[in-house]
């Protein structure tokens, strides 16, 4: 995405948040398309599918909404929108395994080529919930990249500047986080 395409959505938050319906109206037509691209790409891996990518997109827009936090631009947007998509994945896990405890059901898991350089395996998403929460009382900015990155969709680039620090520092940070979350979830 260029320079310019960024400082036009970044304005369109200040203008959304600054209460402009027709600016919040132009900023979810833009970030709809990409927010249904991430939620296709994280429903794609999951063994059995919670739900549609665009109902996941409207569940995640309503607890962004609800937070009531202003976004300073669009990789803090997205970055938001990742934790929001991560709840609404992992509310839903929950909800099922509540559901049909008992009753034989598999629970809600992940297809994930991400946290190894293995071949693909099931996991399950309150695992990794688990994991990730262990993971950020050691070290929050590691986990913040791995939620950036794997249910937010976003490159390595792009997580580097939510975090404010050098793609550099992301990839290591992944690198370890990823080594740590597979060693934790066996």
């Amino acid at each position: 995405m260029n320079e310019r395409h960024q400082q036009d959505l970044t304005l369109l938050l200040q203008r959304s948040v600054a209460g402009d319906m027709d600016a919040r109206e132009r900023l979810w037509n833009q970030l709809h398309d990409q927010l249904r691209s991430l939620a296709r790409s994280r429903l794609a891996r999951e063994r059995i599918k919670p739900c549609q990518a665009t109902e996941l997109v409207h569940e995640a827009y309503i607890k962004l909404d609800a937070l009531q936090i202003t976004p300073r631009d669009r990789g803090h947007f997205l970055g938001l929108a990742a934790r929001a998509m991560r709840q609404v994945l992992v509310d839903q896990a929950r909800l099922r395994q509540r559901d049909k405890r008992g009753r034989g059901q598999s629970p809600v898991t992940l297809l994930t080529q991400d946290l190894a350089d293995r071949a693909p395996s099931v996991l399950d998403v309150l695992d990794l919930e688990q994991a990730l929460r262990e993971l950020e009382t050691l070290d929050t900015r590691k986990a913040k990249a791995v939620e950036l990155s794997y249910f937010g969709g976003l490159t390595d680039a792009e997580v580097a500047e939510a975090l404010e620090v050098s793609t550099a520092t992301i990839k290591r940070d992944l690198r370890t986080a990823r080594a740590w979350l597979t060693s934790a979830l066996e």
